[in-house]
């Protein structure tokens, strides 16, 4: 009861059932509606039990039972029927939960265009549906139901295979061109086909629907236009901040060098101002040596033998005097020592 036909071909490579996640899919096999309703049914048989159906819906409770619409989605996932039988969901117009069904299995099997085209005319159907959720109930339509197949990723808790954008199909010539809505004959004949022309004739006709939507759209329309201005004025703020940034950060780092070749300037000033009246003296002290020596030598080479021995001899005097003059005159004993005699002489004390 749980197998897949055999002679059913693959979906986007792979079994038709392994579209619904596996734990939801055990959980449609465990439930007794599969059990005792679904057991051999075919596709009349289905469409049989897709008229009973009360409401659309994924899982619900606190165990996550599934929803008669999700096991019989599972059913036809299983048999695989024709794409003729599929139409005849699609456009049973007696039936709201026939429709809704065929057009889910649709979306989990179908191509693109096919999506597109066999899906668009539900925008057209304003019928009530009830959704049962996780935790309760709400009210939704066919048009919803619709637009939610053909824009969301995830219907009922299942995921979607993915659907590319319509601007996309028509770009690849798979599709004519964008959805004709059933206001097109009459923006047509009274905006030529302008729909903010016709929108605003209907909301000067005291139109309260087309007075909301027109107060909205201006809305959104100031708003864009102030995110678009703030947007600009951040941009501009910032650019001119980061431009006195890097004006201040230049003119700092110009400042900084300038002060170190200033620096650097006045150090080696200073030191080879120093150096040079270093090198002056040493030039003088060395130029006034090598002068007397010179002249020692010429006055040395000038001398005979003799007077060079006299001149010898009064050097060792000279030297002798100046040490004995470095002696000390001792006061203890009373006595004088005469520089140019070794006799002593009485204190006149």
């Amino acid at each position: 009861a749980n197998v897949t036909d055999p002679l059913a071909r693959t979906v986007h490579g792979k079994d038709p059932q392994n579209l619904i996640e596996y734990i939801t899919r055990q959980k449609i096999y465990d439930s007794i509606y599969w059990k005792e309703e679904c057991f051999g049914l075919s596709a009349s048989d289905v469409a049989t039990k897709a008229v009973e159906l009360k409401a659309l819906g994924g899982s619900y409770g606190a165990n996550n039972k599934p929803t008669r619409f999700l096991c019989l989605t599972l059913k036809l996932l299983q048999i695989q029927p024709e794409e003729g039988i599929v139409e005849e969901f699609l456009m049973n117009e007696d039936f709201k939960y026939v429709r809704a069904l065929g057009a889910f299995y649709l979306r989990l099997t179908g191509r693109p265009a096919e999506i597109y085209e066999q899906i668009d005319p539900m925008y057209n159907d304003f019928r009530k549906l009830r959704f049962r959720t996780p935790t309760g109930w709400k009210i939704t339509h066919v048009d919803e139901f619709a637009d939610e197949l053909l824009t969301s990723d995830r219907y009922c808790g299942i995921a979607l295979p993915h659907l590319p954008k319509r601007d996309v199909l028509v770009s690849a010539g798979y599709l004519d061109g964008p959805r004709r809505s059933a206001l097109t004959p009459l923006m047509e004949e009274q905006s030529g086909g302008d729909a903010e022309k016709f929108l605003e004739k209907l909301a000067e006709n005291g139109n309260a629907v087309a007075v909301v939507a027109m107060s909205e759209r201006k809305k959104r329309k100031r708003e864009v236009e102030e995110k678009e201005r703030s947007f600009r004025e951040q941009v501009m703020g910032g650019s001119s901040r980061d431009g006195r940034m890097h004006e201040d950060e230049s003119d700092r780092s110009s400042r900084a060098r300038r002060d170190d070749r200033l620096r650097v300037g006045d150090r080696d000033g200073y030191y080879s101002q120093d150096r040079d009246e270093r090198t002056m003296t040493e030039m003088k002290d060395i130029k006034a040596a090598a002068l007397t020596s010179e002249r020692k030598k010429r006055r040395t080479r000038s001398m005979d033998p003799c007077s060079r021995k006299v001149a010898q001899s009064l050097k060792k005097t000279s030297t002798n005097q100046k040490a004995s003059n470095q002696t000390k005159v001792g006061t203890g004993m009373g006595l004088k020592t005469s520089t140019t005699g070794m006799q002593s002489v009485p204190s006149s004390d």
